[in-house]
Protein backbone atom coordinates (compact mmCIF):
# COMPACT_ATOMS: atom_id res chain seq x y z
CA UNK A 1 0.00 0.00 0.00
CA UNK A 2 1.23 3.27 -0.32
CA UNK A 3 0.40 6.73 -0.37
CA UNK A 4 -0.71 9.66 -3.03
CA UNK A 5 3.11 10.62 -2.68
CA UNK A 6 4.49 7.24 -3.71
CA UNK A 7 6.12 6.52 0.58
CA UNK A 8 4.99 2.93 1.70
CA UNK A 9 2.98 2.93 4.27
CA UNK A 10 3.55 0.05 6.87
CA UNK A 11 0.85 -2.24 8.37
CA UNK A 12 -1.03 -1.90 11.59
CA UNK A 13 0.87 -4.89 12.83
CA UNK A 14 3.94 -2.91 12.41
CA UNK A 15 2.33 0.83 12.92
CA UNK A 16 1.15 -0.42 16.25
CA UNK A 17 -1.90 1.32 18.17
CA UNK A 18 0.31 4.11 19.21
CA UNK A 19 1.86 4.61 16.08
CA UNK A 20 -1.74 5.18 14.73
CA UNK A 21 -2.95 7.13 16.83
CA UNK A 22 0.23 9.92 16.16
CA UNK A 23 -0.10 9.67 12.59
CA UNK A 24 -3.76 11.27 13.26
CA UNK A 25 -2.66 13.82 15.36
CA UNK A 26 0.33 14.45 13.24
CA UNK A 27 -2.49 16.26 10.80
CA UNK A 28 -3.27 18.61 13.61
CA UNK A 29 -6.20 20.94 14.24
CA UNK A 30 -8.36 22.76 11.80
CA UNK A 31 -9.66 25.08 14.72
CA UNK A 32 -7.45 25.65 17.47
CA UNK A 33 -9.92 28.19 19.20
CA UNK A 34 -11.69 26.25 22.16
CA UNK A 35 -9.64 23.17 21.97
CA UNK A 36 -7.70 23.32 25.29
CA UNK A 37 -6.44 19.54 24.94
CA UNK A 38 -7.04 17.46 22.13
CA UNK A 39 -5.58 14.27 21.68
CA UNK A 40 -2.81 12.65 23.90
CA UNK A 41 -5.06 12.20 27.53
CA UNK A 42 -7.97 10.44 28.70
CA UNK A 43 -10.64 13.19 27.51
CA UNK A 44 -10.12 15.71 25.06
CA UNK A 45 -10.62 19.49 26.70
CA UNK A 46 -12.83 21.67 25.38
CA UNK A 47 -14.07 25.44 26.16
CA UNK A 48 -17.45 25.50 28.01
CA UNK A 49 -17.34 28.96 29.21
CA UNK A 50 -14.73 31.08 31.24
CA UNK A 51 -15.26 28.92 34.61
CA UNK A 52 -15.90 25.70 33.10
CA UNK A 53 -15.01 22.56 30.69
CA UNK A 54 -16.29 19.90 28.54
CA UNK A 55 -14.18 16.59 28.41
CA UNK A 56 -15.28 14.11 25.92
CA UNK A 57 -14.32 10.72 25.47
CA UNK A 58 -15.08 7.65 23.14
CA UNK A 59 -14.46 3.90 23.60
CA UNK A 60 -15.11 1.05 20.90
CA UNK A 61 -16.28 -2.98 22.16
CA UNK A 62 -16.02 -5.41 19.48
CA UNK A 63 -17.32 -9.29 19.34
CA UNK A 64 -14.02 -11.66 19.83
CA UNK A 65 -11.96 -8.49 20.72
CA UNK A 66 -13.41 -7.16 23.83
CA UNK A 67 -15.99 -9.72 24.45
CA UNK A 68 -17.52 -12.58 24.10
CA UNK A 69 -20.83 -13.96 23.86
CA UNK A 70 -20.80 -17.28 25.98
CA UNK A 71 -18.34 -15.39 28.30
CA UNK A 72 -20.23 -13.20 30.17
CA UNK A 73 -23.54 -12.02 30.51
CA UNK A 74 -25.00 -9.07 27.95
CA UNK A 75 -25.49 -7.11 31.11
CA UNK A 76 -22.39 -6.93 32.45
CA UNK A 77 -21.04 -6.27 28.61
CA UNK A 78 -23.68 -3.30 28.71
CA UNK A 79 -22.28 -2.28 32.41
CA UNK A 80 -18.68 -2.10 31.36
CA UNK A 81 -19.45 -0.09 27.84
CA UNK A 82 -20.15 2.90 29.70
CA UNK A 83 -18.16 2.29 32.77
CA UNK A 84 -14.77 2.20 30.64
CA UNK A 85 -15.46 5.65 29.25
CA UNK A 86 -16.45 6.75 32.71
CA UNK A 87 -13.49 5.98 33.86
CA UNK A 88 -11.77 8.37 31.53
CA UNK A 89 -13.53 10.96 33.00
CA UNK A 90 -12.50 9.80 36.43
CA UNK A 91 -9.10 10.31 35.40
CA UNK A 92 -9.53 13.98 34.74
CA UNK A 93 -11.50 14.26 37.63
CA UNK A 94 -14.35 15.46 35.95
CA UNK A 95 -18.38 14.43 36.52
CA UNK A 96 -20.54 12.48 33.52
CA UNK A 97 -22.92 13.80 32.10
CA UNK A 98 -24.40 12.58 28.70
CA UNK A 99 -23.64 10.12 26.07
CA UNK A 100 -24.41 8.75 22.60
CA UNK A 101 -24.13 5.07 21.69
CA UNK A 102 -23.94 3.29 18.38
CA UNK A 103 -24.22 0.32 17.44
CA UNK A 104 -23.32 -2.18 14.42
CA UNK A 105 -25.05 -5.29 14.46
CA UNK A 106 -26.08 -8.50 11.62
CA UNK A 107 -29.62 -8.42 10.58
CA UNK A 108 -29.63 -11.86 12.35
CA UNK A 109 -28.04 -10.90 16.09
CA UNK A 110 -30.80 -11.77 18.48
CA UNK A 111 -32.54 -8.54 19.58
CA UNK A 112 -33.19 -10.12 23.37
CA UNK A 113 -29.55 -10.22 23.33
CA UNK A 114 -28.68 -6.24 22.70
CA UNK A 115 -32.16 -5.59 24.96
CA UNK A 116 -30.26 -7.27 27.66
CA UNK A 117 -26.85 -5.24 26.97
CA UNK A 118 -29.17 -2.41 26.98
CA UNK A 119 -29.94 -3.01 30.71
CA UNK A 120 -26.70 -3.14 31.56
CA UNK A 121 -25.65 -0.22 30.19
CA UNK A 122 -29.01 1.67 31.44
CA UNK A 123 -28.23 0.48 34.77
CA UNK A 124 -24.68 2.09 34.83
CA UNK A 125 -26.08 4.87 33.79
CA UNK A 126 -28.13 5.18 37.14
CA UNK A 127 -25.99 4.65 38.98
CA UNK A 128 -23.63 7.51 37.97
CA UNK A 129 -26.16 10.09 37.04
CA UNK A 130 -25.48 9.15 32.77
CA UNK A 131 -28.24 9.72 29.74
CA UNK A 132 -28.18 8.32 26.63
CA UNK A 133 -29.15 11.00 24.50
CA UNK A 134 -28.74 9.77 21.04
CA UNK A 135 -26.11 7.86 18.90
CA UNK A 136 -26.90 5.71 15.86
CA UNK A 137 -27.36 2.11 14.48
CA UNK A 138 -26.42 0.53 11.66
CA UNK A 139 -26.08 -3.26 9.99
CA UNK A 140 -22.82 -4.89 9.48
CA UNK A 141 -22.02 -8.10 7.99
CA UNK A 142 -19.53 -8.65 10.62
CA UNK A 143 -18.84 -9.01 14.43
CA UNK A 144 -21.31 -7.22 17.10
CA UNK A 145 -19.67 -3.61 17.63
CA UNK A 146 -20.59 -1.09 20.76
CA UNK A 147 -19.04 2.99 20.54
CA UNK A 148 -20.09 4.65 23.00
CA UNK A 149 -19.39 8.46 23.48
CA UNK A 150 -19.52 9.94 26.84
CA UNK A 151 -19.35 13.73 27.67
CA UNK A 152 -18.43 15.37 31.13
CA UNK A 153 -18.24 18.72 33.35
CA UNK A 154 -15.41 20.03 35.65
CA UNK A 155 -13.52 23.38 36.37
CA UNK A 156 -11.54 24.74 34.13
CA UNK A 157 -8.80 25.10 36.58
CA UNK A 158 -9.23 21.56 38.51
CA UNK A 159 -8.31 19.29 35.34
CA UNK A 160 -5.90 16.72 36.32
CA UNK A 161 -3.66 16.13 32.97
CA UNK A 162 -1.02 13.21 32.53
CA UNK A 163 1.57 15.74 31.75
CA UNK A 164 1.97 17.47 35.39
CA UNK A 165 4.13 14.92 37.01
CA UNK A 166 6.94 16.50 39.09
CA UNK A 167 10.18 15.22 40.50
CA UNK A 168 9.39 14.67 44.35
CA UNK A 169 5.94 14.04 43.30
CA UNK A 170 5.31 10.19 44.62
CA UNK A 171 3.57 7.88 42.63
CA UNK A 172 -0.47 6.17 43.82
CA UNK A 173 -2.83 3.73 42.76
CA UNK A 174 -6.33 2.75 43.51
CA UNK A 175 -7.67 -0.26 44.57
CA UNK A 176 -5.99 -3.72 43.47
CA UNK A 177 -4.84 -4.30 40.35
CA UNK A 178 -4.07 -7.89 38.13
CA UNK A 179 -7.64 -8.90 39.12
CA UNK A 180 -9.01 -8.18 35.74
CA UNK A 181 -6.45 -10.32 34.01
CA UNK A 182 -6.89 -13.29 36.37
CA UNK A 183 -10.36 -12.55 35.45
CA UNK A 184 -9.64 -13.45 31.80
CA UNK A 185 -8.08 -15.89 32.22
CA UNK A 186 -11.08 -17.26 34.57
CA UNK A 187 -13.51 -16.51 31.80
CA UNK A 188 -11.65 -19.09 29.62
CA UNK A 189 -13.32 -21.61 31.72
CA UNK A 190 -10.38 -22.04 34.37
CA UNK A 191 -12.42 -23.35 37.19
CA UNK A 192 -9.89 -24.09 40.07
CA UNK A 193 -10.45 -21.27 42.21
CA UNK A 194 -13.32 -21.33 44.66
CA UNK A 195 -16.39 -19.82 43.99
CA UNK A 196 -16.75 -16.52 45.78
CA UNK A 197 -12.83 -15.12 44.72
CA UNK A 198 -13.83 -16.61 41.17
CA UNK A 199 -16.87 -14.36 41.07
CA UNK A 200 -14.98 -11.55 42.48
CA UNK A 201 -12.42 -11.59 39.92
CA UNK A 202 -14.88 -12.11 36.99
CA UNK A 203 -16.85 -9.13 38.59
CA UNK A 204 -13.48 -6.89 38.42
CA UNK A 205 -13.10 -8.43 34.50
CA UNK A 206 -16.82 -7.50 33.26
CA UNK A 207 -18.31 -4.68 36.05
CA UNK A 208 -15.39 -2.77 36.46
CA UNK A 209 -16.03 0.19 39.24
CA UNK A 210 -15.13 3.61 37.60
CA UNK A 211 -13.59 5.88 40.23
CA UNK A 212 -15.55 8.95 39.66
CA UNK A 213 -16.19 9.90 43.33
CA UNK A 214 -12.19 9.68 43.57
CA UNK A 215 -11.16 11.46 40.91
CA UNK A 216 -13.42 14.57 41.66
CA UNK A 217 -11.72 14.80 45.05
CA UNK A 218 -8.44 14.42 43.73
CA UNK A 219 -8.88 16.93 41.09
CA UNK A 220 -10.65 19.37 43.53
CA UNK A 221 -7.47 18.68 46.39
CA UNK A 222 -4.70 20.51 44.60
CA UNK A 223 -2.91 17.88 45.53
CA UNK A 224 -2.76 15.91 42.68
CA UNK A 225 -0.47 16.19 40.01
CA UNK A 226 -1.24 14.36 37.02
CA UNK A 227 -3.71 11.25 36.95
CA UNK A 228 -4.50 8.41 34.51
CA UNK A 229 -6.86 5.30 34.27
CA UNK A 230 -4.95 1.92 34.14
CA UNK A 231 -6.66 0.42 31.27
CA UNK A 232 -3.36 -0.85 29.33
CA UNK A 233 -2.13 -2.25 32.50
CA UNK A 234 0.23 -0.04 34.92
CA UNK A 235 3.83 -0.12 32.98
CA UNK A 236 2.02 1.40 30.10
CA UNK A 237 0.09 3.47 31.97
CA UNK A 238 2.56 5.06 33.50
CA UNK A 239 4.89 5.17 30.43
CA UNK A 240 2.14 7.52 29.49
CA UNK A 241 2.48 9.68 32.22
CA UNK A 242 6.53 9.57 32.23
CA UNK A 243 6.20 10.68 28.59
CA UNK A 244 3.56 13.24 28.86
CA UNK A 245 5.44 14.55 31.83
CA UNK A 246 8.89 14.32 30.58
CA UNK A 247 10.07 13.00 34.03
CA UNK A 248 10.96 8.92 35.14
CA UNK A 249 8.74 7.10 37.46
CA UNK A 250 10.47 4.48 39.88
CA UNK A 251 7.97 1.54 41.02
CA UNK A 252 8.99 -0.11 43.63
CA UNK A 253 6.99 -3.75 42.73
CA UNK A 254 6.07 -5.17 46.38
CA UNK A 255 4.26 -2.37 47.11
CA UNK A 256 1.36 -2.66 44.16
CA UNK A 257 -1.64 -3.79 46.24
CA UNK A 258 -2.86 -7.16 45.31
CA UNK A 259 -5.87 -8.48 46.21
CA UNK A 260 -6.29 -11.94 48.28
CA UNK A 261 -8.46 -13.52 45.29
CA UNK A 262 -5.47 -12.73 42.85
CA UNK A 263 -2.67 -14.08 45.26
CA UNK A 264 -4.93 -17.87 45.79
CA UNK A 265 -5.41 -17.64 41.62
CA UNK A 266 -1.89 -17.20 41.17
CA UNK A 267 -1.26 -20.38 43.61
CA UNK A 268 -3.15 -22.59 41.98
CA UNK A 269 -2.40 -21.17 37.99
CA UNK A 270 0.84 -20.31 38.78
CA UNK A 271 0.80 -17.61 37.57
CA UNK A 272 2.57 -14.35 38.46
CA UNK A 273 0.61 -12.03 40.73
CA UNK A 274 2.83 -9.07 40.31
CA UNK A 275 3.12 -9.63 36.67
CA UNK A 276 -0.65 -9.93 36.11
CA UNK A 277 -0.82 -6.35 38.41
CA UNK A 278 2.10 -4.60 36.31
CA UNK A 279 0.83 -5.43 32.63
CA UNK A 280 -2.66 -7.08 32.20
CA UNK A 281 -4.91 -4.06 32.23
CA UNK A 282 -8.27 -3.90 32.26
CA UNK A 283 -8.59 -3.06 36.19
CA UNK A 284 -9.75 0.70 35.63
CA UNK A 285 -8.16 1.82 39.16
CA UNK A 286 -6.68 5.32 38.67
CA UNK A 287 -2.79 5.88 38.91
CA UNK A 288 -1.82 9.60 40.05
CA UNK A 289 1.04 11.20 41.01
CA UNK A 290 1.02 14.02 43.91
CA UNK A 291 2.87 15.39 46.74
CA UNK A 292 4.21 12.60 49.85
CA UNK A 293 1.64 13.82 52.39
CA UNK A 294 -1.24 13.64 49.41
CA UNK A 295 -3.07 10.18 51.24
CA UNK A 296 -2.79 11.50 54.94
CA UNK A 297 -4.36 14.62 54.01
CA UNK A 298 -7.23 13.80 52.03
CA UNK A 299 -7.61 11.00 54.85
CA UNK A 300 -7.33 8.30 51.46
CA UNK A 301 -4.88 5.61 53.39
CA UNK A 302 -7.48 3.41 52.73
CA UNK A 303 -7.94 4.07 49.18
CA UNK A 304 -4.55 4.86 47.34
CA UNK A 305 -1.84 3.04 48.10
CA UNK A 306 2.17 4.57 47.48
CA UNK A 307 3.82 2.81 44.95
CA UNK A 308 6.92 4.87 43.57
CA UNK A 309 8.67 8.26 43.35
CA UNK A 310 8.90 10.19 40.21
CA UNK A 311 12.48 11.60 39.29
CA UNK A 312 14.23 13.34 36.70
CA UNK A 313 14.40 11.92 33.45
CA UNK A 314 12.72 11.47 29.94
CA UNK A 315 9.88 9.18 30.42
CA UNK A 316 11.01 5.89 31.36
CA UNK A 317 9.43 3.46 34.04
CA UNK A 318 11.91 1.43 36.23
CA UNK A 319 11.26 -1.19 39.09
CA UNK A 320 12.93 0.68 42.25
CA UNK A 321 15.04 -2.16 43.22
CA UNK A 322 17.22 -3.64 40.66
CA UNK A 323 16.53 -0.69 38.04
CA UNK A 324 15.39 -2.20 34.83
CA UNK A 325 13.48 -0.77 32.80
CA UNK A 326 9.64 -2.04 32.86
CA UNK A 327 8.14 -2.99 29.73
CA UNK A 328 5.80 -0.69 29.02
CA UNK A 329 4.33 -1.51 25.47
CA UNK A 330 0.98 -3.22 27.37
CA UNK A 331 -2.31 -3.80 25.63
CA UNK A 332 -1.99 -2.74 21.74
CA UNK A 333 -5.01 -3.55 19.28
CA UNK A 334 -2.60 -4.43 16.04
CA UNK A 335 0.77 -5.68 17.20
CA UNK A 336 1.26 -9.23 18.94
CA UNK A 337 3.36 -7.39 21.79
CA UNK A 338 -0.44 -7.81 23.65
CA UNK A 339 -0.42 -8.14 27.53
CA UNK A 340 -3.92 -9.10 27.85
Amino acid sequence: MASSGGARVSDLKSLGEFGLIDRIAAHGLARENGVIKGIGDDCAVLELDSDSVLLVTTDTLVEDIHFWFDRSAPEGLGYKILAVSLSDVAAMGGTPRDSVLSVSASATCDSGYLERVFEGIFACGRRYGVNIVGGDTTRTNGPLVFSLTLMGRMPADHVLYRSGARPGDRIFVSGTLGDAGAGLHLAGNDDRLAEKKREYLLRRLHRPLPRVELGRRLAESGLATAMIDLSDGLASDLGHLARASSVDMTVDLEKIPISPSLKEFCRLSRLSAQQLAVSAGEDYELALTGEPELCHKLQLNNELTCIGEVVEGCGIVRDLKSGEVLDVRGFDHFTEECST
